[in-house]
């Protein structure tokens, strides 16, 4: 019980600081000439879906607030809708959409929850990402140079609760590991 009660004070008393603190504001709006692109495999060959980055290059408010290595952000969210995507030809964008259930969740939500700096031009990225109504959160690494942010993560399909699809009575078969690949260019 006494571990319990120490570990509710240290967990009310930072966000209780946060909550003192006053957050930073910032601006960011991603150019584009960015590349937002998902990429993954079946049994006969490779695919890319690449994101529309027109979708979403209105500029964006950011909060933020500094806390020794790390930032730490409010609500900084990257909304793409799955019709954004572009995967070649009409029959893969209707597979890749009907694999994310488009219909009954027309969005891919990724939340960046906090960066924590480290040696050379990386940061550890800690983000949510939600597809098809189920979020998970993964850690990252994220290259930063003067005009933008760089990387990539594999993640596996079955995580937000889809089923790799099979085509042509189960002679294609989709792999469950997928990867985002981004280049993000930005003006601040």
């Amino acid at each position: 019980m006494k571990k319990l009660f120490t570990c509710l004070v240290i967990l009310f008393s930072t966000v209780f600081s946060y909550a003192q603190k006053d957050f930073e504001k910032g601006t960011i709006t991603i150019l584009p000439e960015s590349e937002l692109i998902i990429s993954g495999s079946t049994n006969v060959n490779k695919f890319d879906c690449k994101f529309n980055i027109e979708l979403i290059t209105d500029p964006k408010e950011i909060k933020y607030i500094k806390n020794e290595n790390f930032i730490h952000f409010s609500h900084l969210k990257l909304k793409l809708l799955t019709e954004g995507f572009d995967c070649g030809n009409k029959r893969m964008n209707s597979d890749f959409q009907d694999l994310l259930v488009c219909e009954k969740y027309p969005e891919i939500v990724i939340a960046l929850n906090k960066i924590e700096a480290l040696a050379g031009e990386y940061v550890k990225a800690y983000i949510t990402m939600q597809i098809a109504g189920k979020s998970n959160t993964y850690t990252m690494p994220v290259l930063v140079n003067a005009d933008g942010y760089k990387g990539k993560l594999k993640m596996n399909i079955r995580d937000f609760g889809l089923v790799p699809p099979k085509k042509a009575l189960g002679l294609i078969e989709v792999d469950e590991m997928i990867e985002v690949q981004f280049d993000l260019k930005v003006a601040h």
